[in-house]
């Protein structure tokens, strides 16, 4: 019992999940899907409710007709009265029916499943009437005509003409049953257009802001009334952001200010001193607490405002190794690039972060190479270190966090944060990582055409 419900569940899971699957993603094609149901569904429903009010009794009504002259015919052929001549004067006459005696001329049915639609309730009918089995074929061409098949003993086919049917406009039946969903759905596609339109915008413009660009606003002016007031909420979010960064750099930049007066006298006093292994020790600390304090300022600058332009990616890395040269031993596996469009002094900041990285927690070489592929340009960064706890891969990504404290007793914990937060405002991926025989390894992926427009 237990297993079958397990099994139960199992399988309305799946079901669930295929469901999901295919339920679609996008508003836009949920809305097309609930509002085509539904005219369909109408579109149905209409049709069943004239076939059952309106087609279907007055296919009835005529074949109730159509058995009373056949029942006269009938009976004419058993009797022989009347003749033949006058029994077809009077359903010409009365019925507009004709009857057909030479078989040259008899009807060879084919099966038209439209027409059979008409024709099966119209046998069925007569079956009723006539107490037998009734044939009952439709002719489109040259002019409509109905064929029954008589029940009499000597084979006879009765024939009308339905000239009136010639009066139906297929275009108007065209039209209703296709070209009312067909406008349905191209009222979707407008409607729907014009609402995913400000959303889109809305999106592209949270990304922007996302990446620091907080000058983003969006129109205030035109569109709906709730697009407006949306928008205007989202400006005054942007502008009250942008105003929140500017005073907590401000505020840091004060901070740095007022600190590095005292630390410049503090390294002016240690210098004095007449130990030199203290005063060495002393200038060590001042140094790091003077680089802590550039690392906060960087991180709080995140070179958003910067302006993007091509830059070689190549020669920026040959300017970093050269400036750090002297105190780490640099491998460069450079391959040819493109241009690209970054911020030269975000970029410089980055490199120069992990070879910082390197000189402090990591041993040399350290190791830089580049290449690129179709749509994507690689920048691969390894020292010989004793790498990191992969399962803090991420966490070192976010500010304030640092690695292994035994042998990071110094540092911010903002270096890898700043690093990470420029290859996102350059719409890269970066993935931190232990190499195969050791060492620090961190990779970055940058498109090469960067940048995102915020179309009104």
């Amino acid at each position: 019992m237990v297993k079958a419900d397990m099994a139960s569940a199992a399988i309305f899971r799946r079901k669930s999940g295929l469901l999901q699957q295919l339920k679609p993603r996008s508003s836009f094609m949920r809305t097309t899907l609930v509002i085509g149901i539904v005219v369909v569904a109408s579109q149905v429903l209409s049709i069943a409710f004239f076939w059952q009010n309106l087609y279907l009794p007055e296919i009835k009504q005529h074949a109730h007709t159509s058995a009373l002259r056949l029942d006269l015919l009938r009976s004419a052929d058993l009797s022989g009265q009347p003749s033949a001549a006058l029994i077809d004067l009077e359903l010409r006459q009365f019925g507009n029916l004709v009857v057909v005696r030479d078989p040259a001329n008899f009807p060879k049915p084919v099966d038209k499943w439209f027409a059979e639609l008409f024709t099966d309730p119209f046998e069925k009918q007569l079956e009723s009437e006539l107490n037998t089995v009734a044939r009952v074929y439709f002719e489109f061409k040259p002019i409509p005509t109905l064929w029954i098949q008589a029940p009499t003993k000597t084979p006879m086919w009765v024939s009308e003409e339905l000239r009136f049917i010639q009066q139906y406009s297929p275009g108007i039946i065209i039209g209703w049953v296709l070209g009312v969903p067909l406008l349905t759905i191209m009222a979707i596609v407008v409607l729907a257009r014009q609402l995913n339109r400000p959303l889109k915008r809305l999106q592209l413009a949270a990304i922007r802001v996302g990446r620091g660009l907080h000058s983003t606003q969006l129109d205030i002016n035109s569109g709906p009334s709730e697009i407006r007031a949306v928008n205007r909420a989202f400006n005054l979010m942007t502008q009250q952001i942008q105003q929140a960064e500017r005073g907590r750099t401000v505020m840091l930049a004060g901070i740095s200010h007022d600190l590095r007066t005292p630390l410049t006298r503090l390294r002016l006093t240690a210098e004095m001193l007449r130990d030199p292994e203290l005063a060495e020790g002393m200038i060590l600390d001042i140094e790091d607490m003077d680089a802590i304090l550039d690392q906060f300022i960087a991180f709080m600058r995140d070179g958003s405002e910067e302006p993007m332009e091509s830059v070689d990616l190549n020669e920026l890395v040959h300017e970093v190794a050269h400036q750090v040269h002297s105190q780490l031993d640099i491998h460069l596996n450079l391959s040819e690039l493109p241009m690209l469009q970054l911020r030269r002094l975000s970029f410089n900041r980055l490199l120069a972060n992990l070879t910082q990285n390197t000189w402090r927690y990591g041993d040399g070489p350290f190791e830089i190479r580049t290449w690129a592929s179709l749509d994507r340009a690689f920048l691969r960064c390894r020292d010989h270190g004793p790498g990191i706890d992969m399962a803090r891969a991420e966490e070192l990504m976010e500010p304030f966090q640092r690695g292994d404290q035994a042998r990071t007793s110094q540092g911010s914990g903002l270096g890898l944060a700043i690093v990470a937060r420029i290859v996102r405002q350059h719409r890269g991926r970066i993935q931190l990582g232990n190499a195969s025989d050791g060492g620090l390894e961190l990779l970055i992926e940058l498109p090469l055409k960067v940048g995102l427009r915020l179309s009104r």
